[in-house]
């Protein structure tokens, strides 16, 4: 009973194509034109979608960090993070974390710097991102509850790229008094924008400096050195390996300079006595000054000239959409003399758009020139590759379609949760309609359209192949076409369906790290959907043009139709 309910639809189904078919080769330009604006909208779609690197996963996770004002103490650095752990060991899904201050990744470690990491409960409601970035989440408590230091939650992507914020603008200048002014106007002016949380700037003349000028005229009226103060401040205050002893198979280093509670503050100079010429002891404040001031806290470079990092974390926007604004601020507040770049995903977000797009365009070439060594002909495989073109209105637009339900799934979401009294239909809304994050370009959609290049052109070759076999037995290139498109239309859509329906769960988001995968399958599967419609109406009209074309120019259309690629069963 199911394979005759299934062979009366075929039926129908085929009757119907055939119909459409008819119409399509009678009326060219048309179908012609329809397929133009079919390209034209697939463009509209993909620039109104967002620029993305990598999504965020849900991976059970999140990393933080503390920055504390420069010439910071370990010991009042971690009294911030003490504050972070109450705020964390405050959220029940939290299952455990772990905090570290000035931990020395590529060197000392810097003391106004902590970290901490957190791990969350399997078994929980909300997701990571919900509880770091919620209205009343941990991103907010840490920027309203601690307030001696910058502390920002950093949440994982699909891969881990970087330690730091996505967002980082390189600013370049030789002049660090040029570059502190230009580095702070900028970052007070994206903090203004509102789509960047947690801005700094790595550069910043903040640095508590102790500057100590050695009177000569006194030292050399008591007999002091300059070198012997030198010594004696560099030793007492800035330490120095004097040997090395082993004890029970382990090897120690003995290093000679003050204890650490004795070097904290400029009164301890006033404890501090040099030898003079004679053997006598002068006490060091006698033949020094000092001043207080400030000064840069590290000078970087970028490309062989004085830098400043910008960092930041995108609110409400993508990564590239961050990026793309910026550009248009620099563009109007650069000053001459001043460069930029990027860093960290910003950067890879650039070096990776160009590097797909390479890609896609050598998969295209290569799919082309196997094409046309199988056909034998030139026209034939262009013919068969414009179903590539006709995929992009379903991968670009089932992308802007699902990015708008995940808008309003995400304003669902918070009118429930985060309004004072939500109504029903809130509910009911909410309940509804779902949110699907990561429906933009990013490096995993893009690879989906790579992957498109070799599954839309199967659907052409059916049609392709058999109108040539047609054509080579007596057929006009109409009637061959629909001859192909009738009894081809059951092995292409089985063929599409079977493999929509395989990428179908990958599409949906089944199972772990569904977040960073959804991309991939959702651009493939309203690739598939489109480019099989459209296959159906447009390849048989370019098809017929291009045959009779080169009837006309006396070449035969059918070269090597007995040895084309087979790409089907025979009906």
């Amino acid at each position: 009973m199911i394979f005759n309910a299934f062979e009366r639809f075929f039926h129908w189904l085929n009757e119907h194509y055939g119909r459409v078919l008819d119409f399509s080769l009678r009326h060219r330009p048309t179908v012609i034109i329809l397929a133009l604006l079919s390209l034209v909208l697939s463009g509209f779609f993909f620039t109104q979608l967002d620029k993305d690197f990598i999504p965020q996963e849900d991976k059970g996770r999140f990393f933080s960090m503390a920055m504390a004002p420069m010439g910071s103490t370990p010991e009042y650095t971690d009294r911030m993070m003490r504050q972070m752990e109450a705020i964390v060991g405050q959220t029940e899904e939290v299952e455990g974390y772990f905090t570290a201050v000035a931990l020395p990744f590529s060197g000392p470690g810097n003391g106004a710097q902590g970290f901490m990491f957190v791990r969350m409960k399997e078994d929980r409601e909300r997701s990571t991102n919900d509880i770091v970035n919620a209205p009343t989440g941990l991103a907010n408590r840490f920027m309203g509850e601690v307030e001696g230091a910058l502390a920002f939650p950093v949440l994982p992507k699909a891969v881990d790229v970087s330690w730091g914020q996505p967002y980082q603008l390189i600013i370049t200048n030789p002049n660090l008094e040029s570059l502190y002014g230009f580095s702070q106007e900028l970052s007070n002016r994206l903090r203004s924008e509102g789509f960047l949380s947690n801005v700094r700037s790595s550069f910043e003349i903040s640095k508590p400096e102790l500057r100590i000028s050695i009177n000569r005229d006194r030292a050399g009226a008591l007999g002091v050195s300059v070198e012997s103060i030198s010594r004696t401040l560099q030793v007492l205050f800035g330490g120095e390996d004097v040997s090395e002893i082993k004890r029970d198979g382990k090897q120690y280093e003995v290093i000679a300079q003050l204890t650490r509670e004795n070097r904290l503050t400029p009164s301890d100079l006033e404890r501090i006595f040099v030898r003079n010429d004679l053997g006598e002891l002068v006490q060091l404040s006698n033949v020094i000054s000092t001043s207080v001031g400030a000064g840069p806290n590290a000078i970087e470079r970028f490309g062989r000239q004085r830098s400043a990092t910008i960092e930041g974390t995108p609110v409400g926007m993508t990564l590239g959409s961050a990026v793309e604004r910026t550009e248009t601020i620099l563009r109007e507040m650069l000053p001459p003399g001043f460069g930029y770049d990027w860093q960290g995903e910003a950067r890879q977000l650039r070096e990776s758009s160009a590097s797909i797009y390479f890609f896609l365009l050598l998969a295209i070439i290569v799919v082309y020139m196997v094409l046309a060594a199988q056909f034998e002909s030139l026209v034939h495989p262009f013919t068969v590759m414009l179903a590539l073109p006709l995929a992009f209105l379903g991968a670009f637009g089932l992308l802007y379609l699902l990015s708008w339900v995940d808008h309003y799934g995400e304003m669902m979401y918070m009118w429930v949760n985060f309004a004072p009294d939500p109504p029903k239909m809130a509910h009911i809304l909410h309940a509804l309609i779902p949110r699907i994050p990561a429906m933009n370009i990013n490096i995993f959609s893009q690879v989906g359209l790579v992957l498109l290049v070799g599954l839309v052109t199967k659907n052409s070759i059916l049609l392709v192949e058999f109108a040539n076999q047609q054509m080579a037995k007596g057929s006009n290139p109409k009637e061959a076409m629909k001859r192909a498109g009738q009894i081809r239309l059951r092995p292409i859509l089985m063929t599409s369906l079977a493999t929509i329906a395989g990428i179908l769960p990958i599409a949906i988001g089944f199972g772990e790290a569904a977040e960073g995968r959804r991309p991939l399958g959702v651009v493939a599967v309203g690739g598939l959907v489109t480019s099989t419609i459209l296959t159906l109406v447009v390849i048989p009209v370019i098809y017929t043009f291009f045959a009779e074309l080169q009837i006309k120019m006396g070449l035969d259309p059918t070269k090597t139709s007995h040895q084309g690629p087979v790409a089907g069963g025979e009906e």
